[in-house]
């Protein structure tokens, strides 16, 4: 690992440029498009890290070994694609370990007291992995990875993740179900891909209420979000009260990309940091990685991209869109709607 100084590192190892949207020109790949920006910014001279490949003993711990194997075999017989949404090359399988391994060298650094926080840099998206399954472009979970080897290794007791993608994580769902030690958070459309992720799905035995869902209805924006994040998410956050925090970013709830039917700003985006970094600040010493996951490549992307690293990062908050004054649903809607979810969250939490 060639490691960065500063408060904070972007993880990235150029192989994952290889894999930057096949059949797209390099141009449209959505590294290429965040990587430039970041370039032309400045922030990628301060803070870039290169990331080693992630060992196969720690993908072990939250994938089962036949799973590795056989995607192992498949990448390297020439397999074009596992489903319409999972394509495949030669060097897939490589290339999922380094976003894998960006995470796992962001923890070393941070628990070692270099840096303070991280934002990693994947090939592909990763939270619909589980244990023995892919999907939705995902091979291998990092951010699973990242959360076990916290409570491996450093032996926390407490690792939130925040999952904010605009597809359900059910991947990080599966792997943590029956885990205390790992809270999960997830804030998606909903109904969406992949089908799952209602807040009747909870969590099981050891770990009932420590699978958190709120499903977000079409049409959500900035106010809906951000009132979702204050009601329910501090507050559970507050009483689990996290020794580290892993966040799920990716862009697919952007008012623009129409991966979902969410409406959500880069001012929402940024604000929705902000609440997750005071949290870090109070119980976790600040220790916060975020973790690319899915979103459309393009322009929109890598300057979404590039405003939170500079809020993860250097604590510099930008002037952004906040976004349009009139949603798809009125502003009440979300209390009637969040009666029902807070029912089955009291449950478990004081909300």
């Amino acid at each position: 690992m060639e490691q960065s100084v500063g408060s904070g590192a972007i993880m990235f190892h150029p192989d994952l440029l290889q894999y930057d949207n096949p059949g797209l020109p390099p141009e449209n790949g959505r590294l290429a498009c965040i990587v430039d920006r970041l370039i032309l910014d400045g922030l990628w001279a301060e803070a870039a890290c290169q990331a080693d490949i992630a060992p196969l003993k720690r993908l072990r711990d939250i994938h089962q070994e036949d799973y590795l194997t056989e995607l192992h075999r498949k990448a390297g017989a020439g397999v074009e694609k596992l489903d319409e949404r999972t394509p495949l090359m030669e060097k897939s399988f490589e290339l999922a370990r380094y976003g894998a391994g960006g995470v796992l060298d962001a923890v070393d650094l941070i628990m070692t007291e270099e840096i303070s926080t991280a934002f990693v840099l994947t090939g592909m998206p990763g939270h619909h992995a589980g244990t023995k399954s892919f999907g939705g472009g995902c091979l291998i979970n990092p951010v699973a990875a990242g959360a076990h080897y916290l409570t491996k290794k450093f032996r926390q007791q407490r690792v939130a993740i925040i999952d904010l993608d605009s597809a359900h994580g059910n991947g990080t769902q599966e792997i943590f179900f029956r885990r205390r030690d790992v809270l999960t958070l997830s804030l998606h459309e909903y109904p969406g891909f992949p089908g799952s992720g209602h807040y009747s799905e909870i969590g099981d035995n050891p770990a009932k209420g420590y699978n958190i869902n709120i499903p977000v209805p079409s049409g959500y924006g900035d106010r809906e979000y951000l009132a979702a994040f204050k009601e329910v998410v501090v507050p559970i956050l507050e009483q689990y009260q996290p020794e580290f925090i892993l966040l799920a970013f990716g862009t697919g709830a952007f008012v623009d990309d129409p991966l979902s039917h969410l409406l959500v700003s880069e001012g929402g985006f940024l604000s929705l940091l902000q609440e997750t970094m005071k949290i870090a600040r109070r119980h976790a010493h600040g220790r916060v990685i975020s973790v690319l996951e899915g979103g459309t490549p393009g322009v929109m992307m890598g300057q979404i991209i590039l405003h939170h690293v500079m809020l993860l990062l250097k604590n510099r908050l930008s002037s952004v869109d906040k976004g349009k004054k009139t949603e798809l649903v009125s502003y009440s809607d979300w209390y009637r709607y969040s009666k029902y979810l807070k029912a089955e969250l009291k449950k478990y939490w004081r909300i």
